[in-house]
Formats: structure tokens, sequence, C-alpha cells
């Protein structure tokens, strides 16, 4: 599996990147060929939102797959480590986690996960709290 992160924020912490992602398309038994992690300032990723998907909010993650249906996972996830920095003093949480939490979102896109009814996002939720509770096995 080929990971790149490009243009990372320096305030975020991404020495757990490349074990997250990993970790999350193996759980999901999602074969992976590449992944680009791109961070952008927050306007400019809420121009891709307007952009892509005619929603004119600000988002902290937008996932793209870029592979055929039943094709390993080739996909970029756009971060915007300044908008997550915000939803976590919006929910009480530490940014390095709402980071991780998020780049986990974006992964699950990748492996075919939707969010856009409330069925879905619970179970997105579910999964996403499932990959971060290994991760905090982990590094416990």
């Amino acid at each position: 599996m080929q990971i790149e992160i490009i243009e990372p924020d320096p305030e975020a912490d991404i020495s757990l990147f490349n074990t997250i992602s990993e970790r999350v398309f193996l759980e999901e038994k999602k074969p992976v060929h590449f992944l680009n992690i791109i961070f952008m300032g927050r306007d400019a990723l809420r121009s891709m939102k307007q952009e892509y998907f005619g929603q004119d909010v600000y988002t902290d993650v937008i996932a793209f797959n870029l592979n055929e249906e039943n094709e390993a996972v080739e996909g970029e996830v756009y971060l915007s480590f300044e908008q997550i920095k915000l939803n976590a003093a919006q929910y009480s949480t530490d940014s390095q986690d709402e980071l991780h939490r998020v780049l986990i979102h974006g992964c699950l896109h990748l492996c075919g996960y939707e969010d856009d009814t409330s069925t879905l996002k619970h179970r997105m939720t579910g999964r996403e709290n499932f990959h971060l509770s290994l991760l905090n096995e982990e590094n416990a």
C-alpha cells in the first residue's frame, strides 16, 4: 500500500497516519493500491464541497474514490486541520483525537460507507468508534 501525505499542516501530528489508514483498510477487508492524504485550508475545502457536492458549507474532510467498483482502493482524502481544530473545540475533544477520527471517517468513505442518512451516519460513527478503540488500545 502506498500512502502519501501532501502538504501536512505543521500543527497536525501525522505520525500515526500510516498505521491508522492501514488498519482501517485491513479491518474493513479493502485492498489498497494508493492513498493520498492532502491537507488544505478550510476555505479551499469549502470550495471543493461546493464544486463537487453542491453544498456551500465548511467541512473537515472530503474523500474521493478514483478506482472502479470492486477494485483495490485508489483514493484521496482531503483534510482541513483548521476546521478539525474548530470542531474539536465545539465538541470539547482533543484536536489530535478529532484528526484521527476524521482520517478514519475519510478512509471509511473510501471503503464504501456513506453518511447521508441518520441510519448510515450511525453505522459509520460506530465504525469510527471501533477503529479509534483499536488505536487507543495499541497506544495505551
